[in-house]
């Protein structure tokens, strides 16, 4: 045990005033151990996404470029080889998924947004590693886009219409993720630095002012002891975030702060005291070369031996750790800061028993970032004329840097201005958490005020990445799912009634590749293996497209009617919306706006031709039942053009509220263990949490005023004629349900007999089956289960790029106009690419970004490039 402890000593600095025993170092030896070898031998990965643009209007792709690196040197993740892309609606719903293959760290894909019904709105999209998941769903990678509804004139892009936010769960579509919350008027929090005020003990105190919806706001205030005189001035030095210093009464009376906003006064409490305690103090801007630490303790504190600990991208730095006695009521050290790498520092102070005293987090900046640099072979362009744009990338000594990136190249007219890159995002934003209007502004210029800014921003939102274990922790961490090397089929095998796991089954798998071409041979692949004895299996595969999967289950050479539960409901929860989230900033004006439809446009803005028929509804004698009473009318001829079944198909499904593929919710609901055999009810009510099952009915609780009102549905199968109130179905030829609250809808199909069909109805079920000719799902039978397996997804499609000089002009109003995720540089460190302009395009607007193998940042941003563009 003494070697060990030595070993130890050496591997920290050894810093105790006084004399010191083996005993007190052997308190520290196990969780060192488990603090070591946890932090330093479990890889942790970040995921960062660079977009074609930075917003969106119907229709449009979505083109994206991914990076999966590793947390501790930003280096292109050597890890895991699958990434999930997902684009979640306004509601939380994910309608479109991507499962990318990745290659040395990268890979690429898009989204149309095409899907229907269509709803404007703030979509997410989300991004990460199914081994990231181990380590919670704050890490994932998150990016709220704007999408608008299509401009009413063809290329009047300064027309940015989005769904008002307030509107959504109200006759619109199912909001699964929580709604923002709004606070005071004007607020303020208080953050004593390393995390609580000691009595007696001058503390520094970072804080943050905010409005009502979270917007920082610049203050100024004055601060008051417990005897309600000022002890401090302050000013906000960024954002609404600054920084006071604060000695607490040595009894448990609190501190006020008086701020004045907005020609009114606020008064806040300071945080509670602790009688007893340490305060850290990091002061990481006076040294160029090294980190200043100061520890006070009041006379009430014991002395005791400490670790100061020092953590980098979720690895202890040994080098820069030491032991320390509190001997004196104040000790200073310093930490080298020189050897540490770029992105946020975690210094932590604990006891023996891993508890700790005082968090600080700070910020290294190594200037890992490329020269890039941009130019055109021509400083003035007419419409639709070929641009030629040379990309330069250095590294510090102008030495050629062969960088991989990803490049766009937009029309800067009325643009979303976007102040993330990957630079802010891999290195700031992925470690803390909150919002931060521009953090693109810490990086800008490495001048004092932006570092005393960054520092201040960090005692306000250090909250950790990575969450501090103790030896107990560390030793029941589960670490349930690994790096995928291919596309994971992981499940188990469970008897169907008492849903035991079964052992030694012998699981046969047959797969047969869907989605294939008239002409291609169908491919079929053939696996097997036995389950643990906890009833699990997992195979690997290597595979593009969509499979169908054939289970045979068998015990002893005889099938058995088990189930299987494939463990695939990994995704996480939508997170929630902040009104921070709703504003944009369109470039050149000087607005800060939540864009929001007109109050005015309501559920009833149906079209024309429906109006037409609601009229023509209410005002049938016939419909109503009346013969006795009739009024001649002379003769009218009315001349119309008769909506065909497909324009009201089309209708039905855009209007809908929300739209289901039913086998993909048929396999989730059986992933996640539920049987519902073929029970149509109990599938809507899986479905959809507004449908529900009433003394053997079937209801769906529709919105009026502020009560959800259950009433029965109406189903429509294959847009016939009519509706009916049940329908007895085959779940397994059922292809897609779309659920519509239309009035429309509902006064079309109700029977003719029913007078009111909106009193009498909640909603129409439009019910779409497969086709003659469509290949339909078989259903399980007794030892066969099939399901469906969704492999990495097919290539991109390629980026339309029109070529004028073999195309005839036209009139083109593309918003990218150029997109290209694996830009490589030559020799030279130079790329040369070609695009033609738009019709109207001003300025052009290019973001570059990329990192290096070795963890060097590529970032380069201009959003009204100097190039001028002529009519």
């Amino acid at each position: 045990m003494k070697a060990l402890i030595l070993s130890i000593s050496l591997l920290f600095s050894l810093s105790i005033g006084g004399q010191n025993s083996d005993n007190e170092l052997n308190k520290f030896t196990p969780f060192i151990q488990a603090l070591y070898g946890f932090y330093n031998n479990i890889l942790q990965e970040k995921v960062y996404l660079h977009f074609d643009n930075t917003s969106y209007y119907q229709d449009n792709n979505i083109w994206f470029k991914c990076y999966v690196v590793t947390s501790g040197q930003h280096q292109l993740s050597p890890c895991s080889k699958t990434l999930y892309v997902e684009l979640l609606n306004p509601g939380g719903e994910i309608i479109d998924k991507r499962i990318l293959k990745v290659e040395n760290g990268q890979c690429y894909g898009e989204f149309t947004l095409n899907r229907l019904p269509f709803y404007s709105g703030f979509y997410e999209v989300r991004a990460y590693t199914k081994y990231m998941m181990n380590f919670g769903e704050d890490i994932i990678f998150s990016r709220l886009l704007p999408v608008f509804e299509k401009p009413k004139t063809e290329g009047n892009f300064e027309e940015k219409k989005l769904m008002k936010y307030g509107r959504w769960g109200i006759g619109k579509y199912p909001v699964i993720r929580k709604h923002p919350v709004k606070g005071e008027k004007a607020n303020l929090r208080f953050f004593p630095e390393g995390g609580n005020l000691v009595q007696g003990i001058a503390s520094r105190v970072a804080f943050e002012a905010t409005d009502e919806i979270g917007n920082p706001i610049d203050v100024t205030g004055i601060v008051m002891d417990a005897d309600k005189q000022k002890s401090a001035e302050f000013t906000s030095l960024h954002e609404g975030k600054g920084v006071f210093t604060y000695t607490p009464k040595e009894d448990k009376r609190k501190g006020r702060v008086e701020i004045e906003y907005s020609r009114k006064k606020y008064h806040f409490d300071l945080p509670e005291s602790l009688p007893q305690g340490i305060v850290m103090e990091v002061d990481n801007l006076s040294y160029s070369d090294s980190i200043s630490i100061t520890l006070r303790r009041n006379t009430n504190t014991p002395v005791q031996l400490l670790c100061v600990a020092v953590l980098c991208g979720g690895k202890l730095n040994l080098q820069n750790s030491f032991f320390i006695r509190t001997e004196n009521e104040e000790t200073k050290l310093q930490i080298d800061k020189l050897g540490l790498p770029s992105g946020i520092v975690q210094v932590v102070l604990f006891n023996s028993l891993g508890e700790i005293l005082c968090d600080r987090l700070i910020f290294s900046n190594r200037h890992h970032v490329l020269n890039t640099q941009a130019k055109t072979n021509k400083p003035v362009y007419f419409p639709l004329e070929r641009v030629e744009l040379e990309m330069t990338v250095t590294d510090r000594d102008t030495n050629p840097a062969g960088a991989v990136f990803s490049l766009s190249v937009r029309d800067a007219t009325d643009e979303v201005e976007y102040k993330h890159t990957i630079l802010t995002d891999l290195l700031l934003m992925s470690e803390i958490k909150g919002y931060v209007r521009n953090p693109s502004y810490y990086f800008e210029k490495d001048d004092e005020m932006r570092k005393e800014a960054l520092d201040v921003l960090l005692m306000v939102q250090g909250w950790r990445r990575y969450p501090w274990r103790t030896p107990e922790e560390i030793a029941a961490f589960d670490l349930k799912y690994l790096p995928e090397q291919g596309i994971e089929t992981k499940g188990k095998i469970i008897s169907l009634v008492r849903e035991k796991p079964q052992p030694n089954v012998f699981i046969e798998l047959f797969l047969y590749e869907l989605e294939q071409n008239e002409l291609e041979q169908k491919i079929g692949l053939f696996e097997n293996c036995i389950s643990d004895k906890d009833g699990n299996f997992s195979l690997d595969f290597d595979l593009s497209g969509k499979w169908e999967v054939v289970f045979n289950i068998r015990e002893k050479g005889k099938s058995k009617d088990h189930r299987v539960l494939l463990d695939r409901v990994f995704s996480p929860a939508p997170k929630r919306y902040q009104y921070t989230d709703l504003q944009l900033h369109i470039a050149d004006k000087d607005m800060d706006s939540m864009i929001e439809d007109d109050e005015e446009t309501e559920d009833n803005a149906e079209d024309a031709d429906f109006d037409l028929f609601l009229q023509a509804y209410n005002d049938s004698s016939a419909k109503l039942g009346v013969k006795d009473k009739s009024v001649l009318l002379q003769e009218v001829i009315v001349k119309a053009k008769k909506n065909s079944k497909e324009q009201r198909i089309l209708y039905n499904r855009s209007t809908s509220v929300t739209h289901y593929d039913v086998p993909a919710e048929l396999y989730k609901i059986n992933d996640s263990g539920k049987y519902i055999g073929n029970d149509f009810y109990e599938l809507l009510a899986n479905m959809n949490k507004n449908f529900d099952i009433l003394d053997g009915a079937l209801v769906y609780k529709n919105k009026v005023g502020d009560n959800m009102i259950p009433k029965p549905p109406l189903c429509v199968v294959n847009y016939g004629d009519r509706g009916y109130r049940k329908v007895q179905m085959e779940l397994n030829t059922i292809k897609s349900i779309y659920v519509s609250e239309s009035i429309s809808a509902m006064a079309m199909y109700a029977p003719n007999n029913i007078k009111s069909p909106t009193g009498r109805y909640s909603c129409v079920i439009f019910i779409e089956t497969y086709r003659k000719g469509e290949k339909m799902p078989i259903s399980n039978t007794k030892g066969i289960q099939k399901t469906m397996l969704e492999g990495y997804s097919n290539s991109a499609k390629e980026f339309y790029s029109p070529d004028y000089s073999v195309l005839p002009p036209a009139t083109d109003y593309r918003r990218t106009l150029y997109w290209n995720p694996m830009v490589m540089p030559n020799e030279e460190g130079k790329a040369t690419i070609q695009f033609y302009n738009n019709s109207n395009c001003k300025n052009f607007s290019i973001s570059a970004e990329g990192i290096t193998n070795d963890g060097r940042f590529l970032v380069y941003n201009n959003s009204s490039f100097k190039t001028q563009i002529i009519d």
